[in-house]
C-alpha cells in the first residue's frame, strides 16, 4: 500500500470517528501504522519512510510530501484554522464511502490497532506524543537526528484474565451444608475427647502416676543371668 492511500484512510477514519486531525496527529498515526506492520514483518515498515527523531518525535520529509500530494490530488482536504494565540494550524478530513474499502487492503495487524489509536488519541495530541515518545520501541535510546530502528518493535503481551463463574444457588446451599456437617463433626469429636478425659481422670491415682514415671525412666539393665522361680 502506498503512503498516499494510508494517509487518505487515516484522514477518512478520523473524520468518520469525529476526531480533529491536525498535522502532528496525522504524521504520528502514519508512524504508528508503520510500527504495527513492523511488529509482524521483522522490522519492515508499511510505507518504507525513513523515519528519524526530529520534530515532536518520529518525522520525515517523505510523509509531509505525501500529505501535500494527497491534498493536491483531492484525496484529503486541508483547512487552515486560527489558533488561540494567533498561530494558524491545519486540519485534515476526508469524506466518501469508497475510502472505507482502503481499510480492507490494510493488514489486519495494522488496521485494528490503528483504528484503536485514532479513537484513543484522535483529539489528544499530548497523550499521543507521550505514547509515541515513551511507549514505542523505535524511540528508545535515540537522539535527535537518529534514524529509527523498527526491528526493535515488539508485540504487546497481554495477560488474559480468566473470569471465575458465580456459583449457582444450589451450589451455594450444597457448600453451606458441607460446612455445617464438618462443624457438627468437629463439635462431636471435641465432646468425645472431653468425655474420654473425664473417664481417664478417675484412674489417675498415685499408682498410675508412679507407673508413668517408671515408664519414662531409664531403660532396665539387660544381660542378667540366673533362674527365676514363680510360686
Amino acid at each position: 500500500m502506498s503512503g498516499l492511500d494510508l494517509i487518505q484512510f487515516i484522514a477518512w477514519y478520523a473524520t468518520h470517528s469525529g476526531s480533529s486531525l491536525t498535522t502532528v496527529r496525522l504524521v504520528k498515526f502514519v508512524y504508528l501504522a508503520d510500527l504495527y506492520f513492523a511488529i509482524s514483518h521483522q522490522g519492515r515498515t508499511l510505507t518504507g519512510y525513513p523515519w528519524a527523531f526530529i520534530y515532536y518525535g518520529p518525522y520525515c520529509s517523505e510523509v509531509m510530501g505525501d500529505i501535500d500530494s494527497a491534498v493536491a490530488a483531492g484525496m484529503i482536504r486541508r483547512e487552515s484554522m486560527e489558533g488561540k494565540f494567533g498561530k494558524d494550524y491545519q486540519l485534515f478530513s476526508c469524506r466518501g464511502s469508497k475510502v472505507e474499502a482502503i481499510g480492507d487492503l490494510l493488514p489486519i495487524e495494522v488496521v485494528s490497532p490503528l483504528k484503536k489509536a485514532i479513537k484513543k488519541y484522535g483529539d489528544d495530541t499530548q497523550a499521543l506524543l507521550d505514547h509515541v515518545y515513551f511507549e514505542t520501541e523505535p524511540m528508545e535510546e535515540v537522539r535527535k537526528g537518529d534514524l529509527l530502528d523498527f526491528s526493535k518493535a515488539r508485540a504487546v503481551i497481554r495477560t488474559k484474565i480468566i473470569p471465575i463463574p458465580k456459583p449457582s444457588k444450589k451450589q451455594v446451599e450444597s457448600g453451606k451444608a458441607c460446612i455445617a456437617g464438618l462443624v457438627a463433626k468437629l463439635k462431636k469429636s471435641e465432646e468425645r475427647l472431653r468425655e474420654d478425659a473425664q473417664i481417664s481422670s478417675q484412674f489417675e491415682d498415685d499408682i498410675f502416676h508412679d507407673a508413668l514415671k517408671a515408664m519414662d525412666g531409664e531403660d532396665l539393665e539387660t544381660g542378667l543371668h540366673g533362674t527365676a522361680r514363680i510360686e
